[in-house]
């Protein structure tokens, strides 16, 4: 496949991918800054800040942004992750200048505007509630706390009540000055589109090297020291260590038994461990593991515990991969009267994947499934430039994606033990059991 890769002067690294045959044009900013940089006691001000990037920006307010993407049939948006912040656009790919003009003003020329930032802080507060009322989001933030105690994962991205609350809007440009550095951005094209204007435009749109279009005057970061001097916080995240909370082992809670009585009809269950970051020779192996445990109706969790035991109503298994530490969760909505046999189910199989080999067919619906849903999740232009940024970022390569298929078609009996063996160890467990 033609990608081409570019470094701008300013530091930018930007991939062009050519989609000869699609028309919509996917236009992708990935900022080398998550949810996991906020100090503890300012969680959530990474999301706000990306929430209010698209929410007005160089004179247009949030209604004109929106209404400038519809009038030629795109979109713009707006995400954050632990990991990652950005904003993506997507438009005919004739219509790629407002596009990238748009990306740009939002990206480096936000307004922060003291209605939108109580609008948007409403809205987060609301769903951070909408989740607590939910069994599966509930139970998983609390399994999260205690399984990344001490780390910088422990807290969600969207941060607390708490900490929200005492967020103040004018930080926010702050924290945009710190974070948000052409240096610091991967912008991923696929589509189609003239490549050498499209690079002098994005030159002449966003800033030189080490500094910020916001404000006047010298741009200072988080420390309060000049940003293009990172001292305290800022130098952490230039050395991959974690700014939020004290230096720990991902996994802090394994072993322990987060118990949350709630006022809730049904319980919920789930057990979780370390997985390997993506990329290790490993990954593959414990993916599949993965599957054959709980993706897909044919699982061993589904057609075990819902259809023949009958203690489910809900159950599964997912990986997480991070760029610090990921992990693995197994999880079983069941009755009131059924959580504690439906957790030691979850261990009695978390541990058969070891004792009891999977059969051939096993390993083999479990290879179709994850490359089924694989392949047809990457069909579309967004879903190629997400794929590759959080590739490159990463440090994988922007075309680890590409290979993945030739991985988990490499994956053994005896390598999906081993991952089993080595990770699915001694799991952190939240329990949400009715009151």
């Amino acid at each position: 496949m033609n990608v081409r890769a570019h470094t701008l002067p300013n530091g930018c690294k930007i991939l062009i991918r050519p989609t000869p045959d699609k028309q919509i044009l996917s236009l992708v900013a990935y900022v080398d800054w998550g949810g996991r940089d906020d100090p503890a006691a300012q969680a959530g001000r990474t999301n706000l800040m990306a929430r209010l990037l698209t929410k007005g920006a160089a004179g247009r307010t949030a209604v004109q942004i929106a209404e400038t993407m519809e009038s030629v049939g795109g979109s713009i948006d707006a995400f954050c992750s632990y990991d990652h912040l950005g904003i993506e656009t997507q438009a005919v790919r004739d219509d790629w200048p407002v596009a990238l003009e748009l990306l740009s003003d939002c990206l480096f020329r936000p307004a922060f505007d003291p209605l939108e930032f109580e609008k948007e802080r409403a809205i987060v507060l609301s769903e951070i509630l909408r989740d607590n009322d939910q069994k599966f989001p509930y139970t998983y933030k609390a399994f999260h706390r205690l399984f990344y105690r001490g780390h910088p994962y422990a807290l969600p991205p969207e941060g607390e009540i708490e900490t929200l609350k005492g967020l103040d809007q004018a930080a926010l440009s702050v924290l945009h000055a710190a974070a948000i550095r052409p240096e610091r951005v991967l912008l991923t094209a696929v589509g189609n589109l003239p490549e050498e204007e499209f690079l002098a435009e994005v030159e002449k749109r966003w800033p030189v090297r080490g500094e910020s279009l916001m404000g006047q005057g010298p741009s200072y970061g988080l420390s309060g020291e000049p940003a293009n001097r990172p001292t305290g916080e800022l130098a952490n995240r230039r050395t991959g260590e974690p700014a939020n909370l004290a230096q720990a082992e991902p996994g802090a809670g394994r072993g322990e038994t987060l118990e949350l009585p709630r006022n809730f009809e049904q319980g919920f269950v789930i057990v979780g461990y370390p997985a390997p970051l993506p990329g290790a020779p490993d990954a593959a192996g414990l993916r599949m593991a993965c599957g054959i445990l709980g993706e897909g109706m044919s699982s061993r969790l589904f057609s075990r515990l819902r259809d023949r035991d009958h203690l489910a109503y809900s159950v599964g298994a997912s990986i997480s991969p991070r760029a610090l530490a990921s992990h693995v969760i197994l999880y079983i909505g069941t009755s009131r009267d059924t959580v504690d046999q439906a957790h030691a189910s979850l261990l009695r199989e978390a541990r058969g994947i070891v004792e009891e080999a999977p059969e051939k067919e096993e390993i083999q619906r479990a290879r179709q499934y994850i490359l089924g849903k694989y392949l047809v999740g990457r069909q579309t232009n967004s879903a190629l430039a997400h794929s590759m940024s959080v590739n490159e970022i990463l440090g994988l390569g922007w075309e680890w994606g590409e290979t993945f298929p030739e991985r988990i078609e490499a994956v053994t009996a005896k390598d999906i033990r081993e991952a089993a063996e080595t990770y699915l160890q001694n799991p952190a467990t939240a329990i949400l059991r009715p009151a």
